[in-house]
């Protein structure tokens, strides 16, 4: 029996008087420690301050954002933990809302009007999963995923009613550690029961990481002919035909999930960035401008969003518009130094566009000074806008380092290389561009090896000081950064234990962990440092 008098709930409406009745019916049944909150910032400002066991939030809310926002943003900035139980209330019963809410899978959602007693048995059977799960929650949150499939496996063997959950997290787990082929066959295993629409992505994710994208592609599409309001399925296909290079059909893919569910602001941002790649301005322009207005009253909102529009409109020569929106940004956001170098990276284009060139010259100068100042890490894309003001404004020795740092840290990334060449196209040096990536991919490539042969010959210290300082210059590099610690971590293995290498090497892995925590190399350097760490009596968190 779920002790409900334990929980404590946080229920967010815009309305005072449903959050007093929510929180009536809460009381009723046991869940007496309840807080209200009628916006989402407030709402997230309470969560940062504590710890909730339940979120009652009503899809729609006065101020702008809705409740399938907050819920992105909470999961997106783990500022909830899978623990959370989070149910969405609504009372739009049309398709579009529907869909959008279980896109994000809420651990459950509920229609108005709906009784006490429905509410109760939704809550209490909420928590029962949970409590279910705990203990594997634990597991991941302590980075034991092989210890968590094996808790997985225990709990199914009691022929446990939420089984079906279990193998999908189970199935999760076996992808993120690396083992493609055991996940097929589990999901194989499913499908053949019951063609459920996470199983078949699940599989198509399997089928892609052994190189198998034919089959991926022919996988997904089943899903989406089978389920077309399952929107996870269109994203993987998006990717897995751009990386095929067939970049207008993978727009079209995102544009119908676009379609069925226009409120997902992080699916809108990855349409907005795919068009603009593909030179569709119009439709870029179209889903950065829905992120700026939707993400106004998100509290994960960033200048990145007004920069991104800026560009798109920058590019369609909508230079005033261009200009107001980086306005707009600057009113909007604290000065940080990467908000001010971002935004005079984009003045300085956008005045150049208009034949102001000595403000543009100003502009980019500033850029320049900020970046010099603040020693500041760029994004892929605004180092390519940096480069770019360069090439106009005739500084093409820093523009040419430029080029050379954004390939080299992203090397094996085809997107970033078509940017790279648009933008040389765009300055008139179209001709230049193979050859400056060639040679940016080479060298890097050859550092690299170099780097690696020197360890396997025995010269570690050699191997150090080399990878080490080219992952400082190329801290993107995902390749060259778990290379350098792991060749920090055999020093420790072999020499003794060195803490300031081995928190060097830490520094590598968690730098990258949020893009690349499924690499095998990423997993096999992580494990290195654990073991070695154990071996040293030294606790890792």
């Amino acid at each position: 029996m779920i002790d409900l008098g334990k929980k404590r709930a946080l229920i967010i409406d815009d309305s005072p008087a449903m959050c007093s009745s929510l929180r009536t019916t809460l009381s009723n049944f046991g869940i007496t420690r309840c807080e209200m909150s009628n916006s989402a910032n407030e709402a997230v400002f309470r969560i940062r301050q504590r710890d909730f066991d339940l979120i009652v939030c009503d899809y729609c809310l006065g101020d702008g954002s809705d409740g399938q926002q907050i819920l992105e943003q909470l999961r997106k900035s783990a500022l909830i933990a899978p623990t959370v139980a989070f149910l969405m209330v609504t009372a739009e019963r049309g398709y579009e809302k529907v869909v959008s809410c279980a896109e994000l899978a809420p651990d459950d959602y509920l229609l108005k009007p709906f009784t006490a007693e429905t509410m109760r048995i939704r809550v209490e059977r909420v928590f029962e999963k949970k409590d279910v799960f705990a203990p594997i929650y634990e597991l991941i949150g302590g980075g034991k995923a092989e210890e968590a499939i094996t808790e997985c496996d225990r709990i199914l063997d009691l022929k446990n009613k939420f089984a079906i959950d279990l193998i999908r997290l189970k199935g999760e787990l076996l992808i993120t550690l690396g083992r493609h082929e055991d996940a097929r066959l589990l999901y194989e295993q499913i499908i053949a029961a019951r063609a459920i629409p996470w199983a078949r992505i699940g599989l198509a994710k399997t089928l892609s990481m052994a190189g198998r994208s034919t089959e991926a592609i022919e996988t997904l599409e089943l899903a989406i002919a089978d389920t077309p309001q399952y929107l996870g399925a269109y994203d993987l296909l998006a990717q897995t035909h751009e990386q095929q290079g067939n970049a207008e059909l993978a727009q079209n893919i995102l544009e119908k999930a676009v379609d069925i569910s226009p409120n997902t602001l992080s699916r809108q941002t990855m349409i907005g960035e795919m068009a603009y790649r593909n030179g569709d301005l119009e439709t870029a322009q179209k889903a950065f401008g829905l992120v700026v207005n939707k993400g106004k009253y998100s509290f994960s909102r960033s200048h990145n969003d007004y920069v991104n529009l800026s560009r798109a409109l920058l590019d369609d020569n909508k230079y005033e518009e261009a200009l107001n929106v980086i306005g707009d940004a600057k009113k909007s956001f604290e000065n940080t130094p990467e908000l001010e170098l971002a935004s005079s990276v984009m003045e300085s284009l956008i005045y150049q566009g208009t034949a102001r060139h000595a403000e543009s010259q100003k502009a980019l100068a500033k850029a320049l000074e900020v970046r010099k100042e603040h020693g500041l890490r760029l994004s892929d894309a605004v180092s390519i806008d940096l480069a770019k003001s360069c090439f106009l404004n005739d500084e093409e020795d820093e523009a040419r380092a430029l080029v050379k740092d954004v390939v080299s840290n992203f090397y094996d990334d085809e997107k970033i290389q078509k940017m790279v060449r648009q933008m040389l196209d765009k300055v008139g040096r179209g001709n230049e561009s193979q050859d400056l990536i060639e040679k940016s991919v080479t060298e890097v490539i050859k550092l690299n090896n170099e780097g690696v042969l020197r360890a396997k010959n025995g010269d570690l210290a050699g191997a150090i000081d080399l990878l080490v300082a080219a992952s400082k210059r190329m801290p993107e590099n995902v390749q060259v950064a778990l290379n350098a610690a792991h060749a920090l971590i055999v020093d420790s293995d072999r020499n003794g234990w060195n803490e300031g290498n081995m928190f060097l090497a830490r520094s590598f892995i968690n730098g990258h962990a949020a893009k690349h925590a499924n690499l095998d190399k990423f997993k096999k350097v992580s494990a290195l440092f654990k073991d070695v760490s154990l071996k040293f009596g030294v606790k890792v968190a």
